[in-house]
């Protein structure tokens, strides 16, 4: 399944100039948008998709961060003598659409010296450096159940109390090899396994042999 992008990514870029210059009148932050007041960025754009018939979401706060971030030049060159270069189709056509990219947060949940349990999760986000924000403000949100995460390790405990969390390493999730394992599960379901794998290749086969170990380590 390919990456999610925002809504407000399909826009026109004429359309997007005009929120650009909504969004630099409030003052919107670029970069990190989980540095600031996140609930007002959240409300601000909310207000924006309104018009647009577009109800918005954690990316779509996160979308124009990043639009704005890697657009700072152009932007300013925009916004330049007293704004009158807003409406140059030469100068909005250069505008950079960001890409969101899906990743895997690898996590621990641990008690009160009880037990750890580890897991992985995957967010749509538009930084890598942003992902941990990200996954701690839809935890805090009430967005994100920690126990809805890929089980990587047998849990380590004794007596059963979670006490906090603690988010690792964040890895970029290769859509390709999710197609291989949706591939693969999908022609399980309908063919007999030995003339599955009589059709497979190496490669298919090697990653095939991977998703059964890594199952096979958590019995």
């Amino acid at each position: 399944m390919s990456t999610e992008q925002s809504q407000f990514s399909k826009l026109p870029k004429r359309q997007l100039i005009r929120i650009i210059e909504k969004l630099v009148d409030e003052d919107f932050p670029t970069g990190n948008p989980y540095d600031h007041d996140y609930d007002s960025l959240h409300e601000l754009v909310e207000g924006i998709g309104s018009y647009y018939n577009i109800d918005a979401m954690y990316e779509d706060v996160e979308f124009f961060s990043k639009l704005l971030e890697i657009n700072q030049d152009l932007v300013a060159d925009l916004f330049a003598n007293q704004k009158r270069e807003l409406m140059n189709k030469d100068l909005y056509n250069k505008l950079i659409i960001p890409v969101a990219n899906t990743y895997k947060v690898n996590y621990t949940v641990n008690g009160s010296c009880t037990y750890t349990e580890f897991y992985a999760q995957n967010f749509t986000s538009y930084d890598e450096d942003w992902v941990k924000d990200l996954a701690t403000q839809q935890y805090n949100d009430g967005n994100w159940d920690l126990y809805e995460g890929i089980t990587t390790s047998k849990t380590d405990y004794d007596n059963w109390e979670m006490n906090d969390y603690d988010l690792e390493d964040v890895e970029i999730v290769d859509d390709r090899i999710e197609k291989i394992k949706e591939s693969i599960l999908k022609k399980l379901s309908v063919e007999s396994t030995s003339s599955f794998i009589d059709s497979l290749d190496k490669k298919s086969l090697l990653e095939l042999r991977r998703v059964i170990d890594s199952k096979l380590r958590l019995l």
